[in-house]
């Protein structure tokens, strides 16, 4: 059994593009982010359904929004000097 979530992030199609172009070299097992048509997807897969499956599937979940959080703060940064 496999454990998967899905969450799009909706925004300036330029800060997302940007967003996406920095992050999408990081590679981790079972996650995929991809952009399309202005939306930013994060897909993550686990396998398992053991209860210490679902803490790394929010492990991983958390760490990856925090990471796409950073990089929008930096394009924020970088836009306004």
């Amino acid at each position: 059994m496999a454990i998967e979530l899905e969450v799009d992030v909706e925004g300036a199609e330029s800060v997302l593009k940007t967003v996406y172009e920095s992050i999408k070299e990081e590679r981790e097992e079972g996650v995929n982010t991809v952009f399309k048509g202005g939306l930013l997807s994060l897909y993550v897969s686990i396998s398992g359904s053991s209860s210490n499956e679902i803490a790394r599937l929010r492990a991983v979940v958390n760490t990856w929004l925090r990471l796409l959080k950073i990089a929008q703060d930096m394009v924020e940064v970088v836009a306004n000097g």
